[in-house]
């Protein structure tokens, strides 16, 4: 057996495009491993998002070129986010024997025959690329990928320069693809994209997916990944609030709560508008765990600029923040903008929102506690006599019952405990 390691950065649609790039290996053929064992072949799907991703993807890079150097034999493989916009520097790296385009990267085991193959340039890119997977290897919960590329340009972002225009599954190979899921075991999926809430076959959008997913026989609960706020839209929330299968699990990148600085990043949104926007959620959804991203230190973002940041987010009914420090993405506006922040200044602005984001979360796992919301989640595995699961709430329950990995676990919670709730 010829064997394959396959190692990812970065987002849950590139977690479904590593399962389709393995699942174009014979399995006749070919044994999938871990990325830290020995291999014949290695694949590393990059991210691009932020510098330190770009500095994971290259640890990577050098980690399997160093298994290359004491067995030439080996084939190492570079795709992703990363591959599409600086293949010159992985190039620089050393003996690569294959760097895959975004668009092609699902057809990774049939290029390694022909590895002369073109590199596309993503922006030209016009269909969706549809691989039925199977299963998701190593995940109780399946991620399936239903849109990809982005026609924003916000002036921070370098992902629709590596994922190209907006583009999405067509409707029919949606539900292919979730049939395949459940009848594979998959109790709970989430559906994914690059911008999800651009989702669209011709009349066919988010909400009718939504619907076909709530008929699905075997399918538990499935759940929405980072959806833009301005797609959000009071129909979808509508629909969605009549679905049972659905978590009422939000995450929405906010970024920041200052007005001025919302207007140079380019999103289409003020802080008014937001503020609307989890009001909304929360009448439809009163439980709702509610995550937002955030960028601090902006290039240009005045301490009057980051203060209503904090004050917005003190005053939102959220579950958790996820906080990024700005990073220079090559080839964006804001890489070009004056006025960039000195490191210390953006470290600090992180460390004051992570503690607030802190906050939050135990606050709303209280919340949850003190009102005994039921929770649903699919059991990963039992621990210590606990059945434990990610709920559809976003917080990790540990039920008493006994299930089986795959199984639905439900439980009203009674205990608080500072890793989850029993």
């Amino acid at each position: 057996m010829i064997r394959v390691a396959i190692a990812t950065l970065g987002c849950k649609t590139n977690s479904y495009e590593s399962a389709a790039i393995a699942a174009g290996f014979d399995p006749a053929l070919y044994e999938l491993v871990d990325f830290e064992q020995e291999a014949d072949i290695y694949v590393v799907n990059t991210c691009t998002v932020t510098g330190r991703t770009d500095f994971k993807s290259r640890n990577l890079i050098r980690k399997a070129l160093w298994r290359k150097q004491s067995n030439p034999s080996i084939k190492v493989v570079v795709t992703g986010c990363y591959a599409q916009r600086h293949s010159d520097q992985i190039r620089e790296l050393g003996d690569i024997d294959l760097i895959a385009d975004n668009q092609a990267k699902q057809d990774i085991a049939l290029l390694l025959a022909r590895p002369d193959t073109d590199f596309t340039d993503i922006t030209t890119a016009r269909d969706f690329r549809y691989r039925p997977v199977s299963r998701m290897p190593g995940h109780s919960r399946a991620f399936q990928k239903i849109q990809d590329g982005c026609d924003r340009r916000c002036a921070y972002c370098a992902v629709p320069y590596a994922r190209g225009p907006a583009r999405s599954a067509a409707f029919a190979e949606v539900l292919d693809q979730a049939r395949r899921f459940v009848a594979a075991g998959h109790r709970e999926i989430v559906l994914g994209g690059v911008n999800l809430g651009l989702y669209r076959d011709g009349e066919l959008g988010l909400a009718e997916v939504a619907g076909a997913l709530q008929q699905l026989p075997g399918l538990e609960l499935f759940r929405l990944s980072s959806m833009e706020p301005d797609c959000l839209s009071a129909d979808l929330l509508d629909c969605l609030s009549d679905l049972d299968k659905f978590c009422p699990h939000f995450h929405i990148p906010l970024q920041s709560g200052s007005d001025s600085v919302l207007r140079r990043m380019g999103r289409p949104y003020d802080s008014a508008d937001f503020r609307r926007l989890i009001a909304s959620v929360l009448k439809a959804f009163p439980d709702a765990a509610i995550g937002l991203d955030v960028i601090a230190g902006f290039p240009g973002e005045t301490e009057a600029d980051f203060v209503p940041t904090l004050d917005l987010i003190k005053d939102l009914d959220i579950a958790y923040l996820h906080v990024f420090p700005f990073s220079r993405r090559p080839g964006t506006l804001a890489a070009t903008m004056d006025k960039q922040l000195p490191r210390p200044v953006k470290e600090e602005r992180v460390r004051l929102l992570t503690s607030l984001g802190a906050a939050k979360k135990e606050r709303y796992r209280r919340r949850l506690l003190e009102r005994a919301v039921p929770l649903r989640g699919i059991c990963e595995k039992t621990v210590g006599g606990y059945s434990t699961f990610l709920s559809d709430h976003y917080i990790r329950g540990y039920s008493p019952e006994a299930a089986r990995p795959g199984e639905l676990c439900r439980l009203t919670p009674r205990v608080l405990y500072r890793d989850g709730l029993r």
